[in-house]
């Protein structure tokens, strides 16, 4: 296997397991928590955002922890703490236990991603990296499909048959992951440090970070409260909530690697367009239009999200020197970090008091049309 495609499947198995399911597995199952009554709804809309504030302090703590391990064995801890976070949610412990491990997954799937993308858009061939890209991000739609197809079945049997559930499918991930990322050499950037921190980012590395930091607040409606709108607000049985955020998997699966094909065809500035163009349209459709076919086609555009992470990351190798490439990653994934604990907050707390969802969905939509417009003033990519 060559060395930029399992560097790219293990960054998949990594983001399957930090963000497939330890952000997107949560999602489905917040109404059953309200409904048992183990959560308040204000409690798992706080949830939702304390796990997306983990992000920042994952990106702030990675300096510290490179100057302590190798990039491959911090890969490798990453896997099995996180896998630990998923199996200890299984436990009924209340509000504070679940949200420390959410925190926990928050902060981990900021390390993996810094250091696995950064593996990726290194050894990837230039004709290539928004395919590696798109491989290694399918991982996010792979873990909401695979667990949004399980969990609804398993929530009959109970809330701790569906945390396990998702734990049994990090510990498929972890093995793969393991085995991607043995002997993997160090970045070389590893070593350059004072030469990385002297590097000051382009323009368009400056604008890169603020697209990131729209399109992460562009998430926040549909990562926290897309299933219990459909359920709770529109009334909709749980199972079509379920079925609903299978398609979002579905989304995340296919979509990403259409995108991936369309970047290599058409060029990555123009599919970074398109793709915010259609993101906003999943996120203002359906304050709009209620009907089955408009929550579906909601559905499918917002699965395709990670690709446009993967066009971004494939953007930002075009966007910096070579040994500066992993600190415009580190300062974009910083972006999304305070954006996260800013925005979730925010809607969070804007949703509890005033209880209407086409506020927040508005909100998003509008942070991906501005994301849309500031691409379009992207410069034309000069090739190394």
């Amino acid at each position: 296997m060559q060395q930029w495609l399992r560097y790219s499947i293990g960054a998949h198995a990594g983001l399957l397991l930090g963000m497939g399911l330890g952000r997107f597995s949560y999602t489905p199952i917040i109404p059953m928590l309200i409904q048992s009554n183990q959560l308040t709804p204000a409690e798992t809309g706080y949830i939702g955002a304390i796990n997306l504030s983990g992000y920042i302090f994952g990106a702030l703590l990675l300096p510290t922890l490179r100057n302590w391990s190798s990039e491959p064995k911090l890969i490798r801890i990453c896997f099995i703490v996180g896998l630990f976070a998923l199996f200890a949610s299984i436990a009924p412990l209340g509000f504070f236990w679940l949200a420390f491990w959410r925190f926990c997954l928050g902060v981990l799937v900021a390390i993996i991603m810094i250091l696995c993308i950064a593996y990726v858009t290194r050894f990837a061939p230039e004709n290539r990296v928004a395919l590696a890209t798109s491989i290694s991000f399918t991982g996010v739609g792979a873990g909401i499909l695979i667990s949004s197809s399980i969990l609804p079945y398993l929530l009959r049997f109970g809330l701790e048959w569906a945390w396990a559930g998702s734990a049994f499918i990090g510990l498929i991930a972890t093995i793969v992951g393991l085995w991607c990322w043995r002997g993997a050499p160090n970045l070389e950037v590893s070593i350059s440090l004072n030469k990385v921190n002297q590097q000051k980012l382009s323009n368009s590395g400056r604008k890169l970070v603020l697209v990131q930091a729209l399109f992460s607040i562009g998430l926040i409606p549909h990562s926290i409260y897309w299933v219990d709108y459909l359920v709770r607000d529109l009334r909709n049985p749980i199972e079509f909530g379920s079925m609903q955020w299978v398609l979002v998997g579905v989304g995340g699966l296919i979509g990403t690697l259409l995108w991936g094909k369309l970047a290599d065809r058409i060029g990555l500035n123009i599919s970074l367009v398109i793709v915010f163009v259609t993101l906003t349209l999943s996120a203002i459709s359906p304050v709009i239009l209620t009907g089955i076919m408009a929550l579906t086609l909601s559905s499918l555009l917002f699965g395709s999200q990670p690709g446009s992470a993967a066009i971004i990351a494939g953007r930002a190798q075009f966007a910096a020197r070579t040994h500066a490439v992993i600190k415009l990653w580190r300062y974009m994934v910083l972006a999304v970090g305070f954006s996260q604990i800013l925005g979730s907050f925010f809607l969070v707390t804007l949703f509890n008091l005033t209880g209407n969802y086409s506020l927040i969905f508005a909100i998003g939509g509008s942070a991906f049309a501005i994301a849309a417009a500031l691409c379009c003033t992207l410069p034309r990519i000069a090739h190394k």
